[in-house]
């Protein structure tokens, strides 16, 4: 891969950089060495911009100490080249809510094996599995949503107060679909 694309894109995220998200974002835990505080409309314009690419895609994954790269690599990497092996991994090491629901909406919620891959993650990335079947009810691409309800019912006391809330999300939307029938 011509490493000048990746060096190109990392221009752009420092003449995007916005000092006062970045700082914020550090101040609520955000794990990443680097952040340079672009909101996720810059970072879909930068996608805008780019030729879908599975070898920029994993460069940008695998850098793992910054946010605008892993964020990107979600928007770029090409749905048809994603394999259910690849979508695993990258739901298993999303490491932050904000990565999670991007790479969700972004990418993951576009396989056709979506609904399999959220149940094949909920034993490793409970909220990553969860935010997908969200995506995939509000999509009505949910083949069997009362399974959908029993886990989250299931997951609604966990430990992990974003798996609650996605929980309880899920729960209402299917409850207000079913009355709206």
């Amino acid at each position: 891969m011509d490493k000048t694309i990746i060096r190109d894109i990392k221009s752009r995220f420092f003449a995007l950089r916005n000092g006062v998200v970045a700082d914020r974002l550090r101040s609520c835990g955000s794990p990443y060495k680097i952040i340079f505080g672009l909101l996720i409309p810059q970072v879909e314009n930068i996608a805008a911009s780019l030729t879908p690419s599975t070898e920029i895609a994993d460069a940008l994954w695998d850098n793992r100490s910054t946010r605008e790269s892993r964020l990107l690599a979600t928007m770029v990497h090409p749905l048809e080249a994603m394999t259910t092996e690849k979508a695993l991994r990258w739901g298993q090491e999303a490491d932050t809510i904000e990565l999670a629901d991007v790479l969700c909406f972004r990418l993951l919620r576009n396989l056709d094996n979506a609904e399999d891959l959220a149940y094949s993650l909920l034993e490793s990335r409970k909220y990553v599995s969860l935010r997908l079947l969200m995506n995939l009810l509000i999509l009505r691409r949910l083949s069997d949503v009362e399974r959908a309800r029993l886990v989250a019912a299931n997951h609604l006391n966990d430990e992990d107060v974003a798996v609650k809330r996605v929980c309880n999300q899920l729960i209402d939307e299917i409850d207000w679909i079913s009355q709206s029938n």
